[in-house]
């Protein structure tokens, strides 16, 4: 009797790390995307959590779950995890792509949609332009093993199967996503805001010199002016977006800490 409860103790407690790995590859960038197999994606989990089980074993006491209920909460509970650490992370990511068809609305290439193979769904240009030049910075920074490390530092802030959702965890939420329009601005105001200034001289042309059909010729000159200007502050981009990344990848023990028992 005392082994059977042991058993199913060790199968509840394998379960939950599984889960916990499970989350992180729901919205985490790169682990979500849909460019891998629903099937990589669960060898990677299982092979995370086999490697993961015996050390969490021997630290923690095996608790046998009182309903089946409780175990379906318990599971819930730690994918919630790794979803929560990938939502903090992918809000960086959207803001970013959002700058992109901020600048993509100023130089009209909003018409032009391509579909992103991470989200599956349309982008326009620029914005799909900034995703993929963010997402091998992301690699190149081993982001995504900064990630699997500070999930798996997360069972010594969050023993399996005690997540308290605080009130303080919404909080912190509400404030990443208006930040994450902030962000989006702050990366698409030099070039929007050129952008802008060329449409205040087209403006001023086309009052100026009636004749001149100032709408064929504007679009061209904004996309020309648009991708000279992406050109130029790309290298001062790319270093911002891989401290933008580092810095939502150090908040994530942070915000374990507001799950935390």
């Amino acid at each position: 009797m005392l082994d059977e409860l042991m058993i199913n103790g060790y199968i509840h407690l394998f379960f939950l790390i599984f889960s916990r790995y499970l989350g992180m590859m729901f919205l985490t960038p790169v682990f979500g995307s849909r460019v891998i197999l629903y099937q990589v994606k669960i060898l990677i989990v299982l092979s995370l959590t086999v490697l993961t089980f015996p050390l969490v074993a021997a630290n923690y006491t095996i608790v046998n779950p009182d309903s089946n209920l409780l175990v379906v909460v318990e599971i819930i509970s730690e994918a919630s995890i790794g979803l929560f650490m990938g939502f903090s992370v992918f809000l960086v990511f959207s803001a970013i792509q959002l700058a992109g068809q901020i600048i993509d609305m100023r130089m009209g290439f909003r018409i032009a949609n391509v579909v992103d193979p991470f989200s599956g769904v349309d982008s326009p240009v620029i914005g799909q332009l900034k995703n993929i030049f963010v997402t091998l910075i992301f690699l190149a920074l081993n982001g995504h093993l900064f990630l699997i490390k500070h999930l798996y530092q997360s069972f010594e802030i969050i023993p399996p199967g005690r997540v308290n959702f605080s009130s303080e965890l919404w909080q912190y939420f509400f404030r990443r996503s208006a930040d994450m329009f902030v962000l989006a601005v702050k990366i698409a105001l030099p070039i929007a805001g050129a952008i802008f200034f060329i449409d205040i001289i087209l403006a001023f042309l086309a009052r100026s010199v009636p004749q001149m059909n100032l709408f064929v010729v504007g679009i061209p000159v904004k996309i020309m002016a648009g991708l000279i200007l992406l050109f130029i502050l790309m290298p001062v981009l790319n270093s911002y977006y891989a401290e933008v990344i580092m810095k939502a990848i150090n908040e994530i023990p942070a915000l374990f800490r507001l799950i935390a028992p």
